[in-house]
């Protein structure tokens, strides 16, 4: 149950995604328990002598549910840094209600800002909604918990794209005002005081081009050594159809981003 403050301080392994923009918000919270709750993250890596790099990864998230309103407020951002350069920056914010038709089903909105230097996003902004219905609930008194979800919506999505050095602009690739559906399916399984698993997949389809559209799975994975320690270990798939052109030095138009990307990491996690 994220109530507390985490801070990851331990960053063991890290690759760097490349193609994609989906954020997963389901990890951040993976209960609906009564009242506020928060949790906080933060995680870092340093490299000197040789080689100077700094990456600094971090999030802050509250949750507040009352009867049938569930309001979360979640943000996050990474920065990476060589020799006092800037690789890459990014940051998001995404203000998420639910209201809860029943114990099993629910509709849900969100609005989400988003911006990624290294995805060339100079601002990713995204309204929407839609249905989720929970298929799987077991709990075995109250140190099991087996949970399956699916939902089915809505989104428009704005995106404002840079252009890399070394291509010139496409102008119907500056801007993205594409109307998309959007469906996930998200599986949890928590033993207490052992480990909590969580596994989410988005899939986002333009409506209006089939042969559009962007898949993300990630497994997340809360190992609990004791009450106040864990291992957390998280793998990201990504893949986008169609990620963005531009027109290369020789004329042609190639794409300027890799359509797939893999993402792994691993650290330790106190609570407090």
């Amino acid at each position: 149950m994220l109530k507390y403050l985490l801070f990851i301080i331990s960053f063991l392994f890290y690759n760097l995604s490349h193609s994609q923009s989906i954020v997963n918000t389901e990890k951040l919270f993976t209960t609906n328990d009564e009242g506020l709750g928060a949790s906080a993250e933060l995680s870092g890596s340093s490299i000197s002598g040789n080689a100077s790099v700094l990456l600094l990864e971090y999030s802050l998230n509250f949750s507040y549910k009352n009867n049938k309103h569930y309001l979360r407020f979640l943000s996050g951002g990474e920065n990476i840094t060589e020799s006092n350069d800037e690789v890459s920056n990014s940051i998001f914010t995404q203000l998420r209600y639910n209201y809860f038709i029943d114990e099993k089903s629910r509709f849900y909105s969100f609005a989400q800002l988003q911006a990624n230097a290294i995805l060339l996003l100079e601002q990713r902004t995204l309204l929407g909604g839609g249905y989720r219905r929970n298929i799987i609930d077991i709990k075995v008194d109250t140190s099991k918990r087996y949970e399956f979800d699916l939902s089915a919506g809505i989104m428009q999505e704005l995106e404002l794209l840079n252009t890399p050095d070394g291509f010139t602009a496409i102008e119907d690739q500056k801007t993205r005002n594409y109307t998309r559906a959007i469906f996930s399916l998200v599986g949890i399984i928590d033993i207490k005081d052992r480990f909590t698993i969580v596994n989410t997949t988005y899939f986002q389809q333009y409506i209006k081009n089939l042969d559009d559209f962007r898949l993300l799975n990630e497994t997340n994975i809360m190992v609990h050594i004791n009450e106040w320690l864990s291992i957390g270990l998280d793998f990201e798939y990504r893949f986008d159809s169609d990620p963005p052109k531009g027109m290369n030095p020789d004329g042609q138009i190639e794409d300027i981003l890799k359509p797939k990307d893999f993402n792994s990491n691993i650290g330790l996690v106190f609570n407090f």
